[in-house]
């Protein structure tokens, strides 16, 4: 597996998008798809390339990452369910930490929709950048699955405030894997 450094989603990301404070990387997938462990291998490939990284979420001086593979855990989801926009269609469920009522489970949305600090990013840009990552005609060829946040450091922050999500998709057309990935504090 390899990170695709010069693809056009991260151009578009850098520029268009520099208050965005998810962590995505697109890796090329050569090997046989295995799907769950596939999913596996490059959710620990997309941790190790967050080590090389200067920012991760909000962080300019983040901890080397580590991960506990025998605490992974995820669940197969769609990509409908990953890409719903609309938070009303979804049963809210929280917990109460010590700043704020945070989601037990956040959504991808959620998180695009309500960071820790105010963007001026809209349905239309999470739109955007989704088609830009998954073209409609494409998606029905998708693969995806939702993390769980105890096997590895970089959960650290958003659990302690805000929330966190962890997700991958798998792009059997063009074997390429986007890892989704979303921890932050305030």
């Amino acid at each position: 597996m390899r990170e695709l450094v010069d693809d056009q989603f991260y151009k578009i990301l850098h520029k268009e998008y520099k208050e965005l404070l998810f962590d995505f990387v697109l890796l090329q997938f050569d090997g046989t798809y295995l799907k769950e462990i596939s999913h596996k291998e490059a959710v620990i490939e997309a941790i190790s390339v967050f080590n090389s990284r200067l920012r991760v979420g909000n962080s300019l001086k983040h901890q080397k990452f580590y991960v506990e593979e025998d605490k992974m855990k995820c669940k197969k989801s769609s990509i409908e369910e990953l890409l719903l926009d609309d938070i009303d269609d979804r049963i809210k469920t929280f917990e109460t930490t010590g700043y704020r009522e945070t989601p037990i489970e956040m959504s991808y949305w959620q998180a695009f929709s309500d960071p820790p600090y105010n963007t001026n990013y809209t349905k239309e840009d999470f739109r955007k950048l989704n088609y830009l990552l998954f073209p409609i005609p494409f998606r029905v060829d998708l693969e995806v699955y939702r993390w769980n946040d105890e096997f590895s450091n970089y959960f650290d922050d958003g659990k302690e405030w805000w929330g966190t999500g962890f997700w991958s998709v798998y792009d059997k057309n063009i074997n390429r894997f986007v890892i989704i990935g979303a921890s932050l504090t305030d």
